[in-house]
């Protein structure tokens, strides 16, 4: 009786041990970077190094979840924190650096086709939206304005300034 206790007791502890060991792989989570130059940090903080940056459709996976960011591992054995709104469970698609945001659209990325119905103002008048507009009496100031914005362009360094400055993002509280 004895020794079936033993057995007993060994094969619980070796399946809890097998479990525990085992569990993590089974349940990891693989996500996708949303947007090119997500930044993969030393800790789960803005204010933490940057060990790199991360392309949009990268394959992460979860090891850790904090309350804004992930603890993921990367394909290459890499480990890194990202900001959570980063990443996506599906993988994304398309060029441009994803994410159809406000941050996409200043800086000059494309933007999915469902968006195209807003996003033509964003490309500016065509010749035909031109000539339009001109028959509608809309002013060539006004016309001149729109090429203007069309052509108003803002790198990612002036973008993460200005996140970080106005608490926005990855930078919000």
């Amino acid at each position: 009786m004895r020794r079936f206790q033993s057995l007993f007791l060994l094969f619980v502890f070796s399946f809890t041990l097998f479990f525990i060991c085992f569990s993590s792989l089974s349940f990891a989570e693989t996500l996708y970077v949303k947007s090119s130059k997500t930044k993969l940090r030393s800790s789960d903080n803005v204010k933490a190094s940057v060990l790199g940056l991360l392309e949009k459709g990268t394959v992460v996976t979860v090891i850790v979840k904090s309350k804004r960011f992930f603890k993921v591992g990367l394909e290459n054995g890499q480990k890194g924190w990202v900001f959570k709104f980063k990443l996506s469970k599906k993988a994304p698609a398309g060029g441009g650096s994803g994410g159809g945001g406000f941050a996409d659209v200043l800086a000059g990325n494309q933007i999915s086709a469902n968006e195209s119905t807003s996003a033509s103002s964003i490309r500016g008048l065509s010749p035909v939206s031109e000539n339009y507009a001109k028959s509608k009496g809309i002013s060539t100031q006004n016309i001149e304005a729109v090429d203007k914005m069309e052509a108003f362009k803002i790198d990612s360094v002036e973008l993460d300034k200005f996140l970080q400055e106005g608490q926005l993002g990855e930078y919000g509280p």
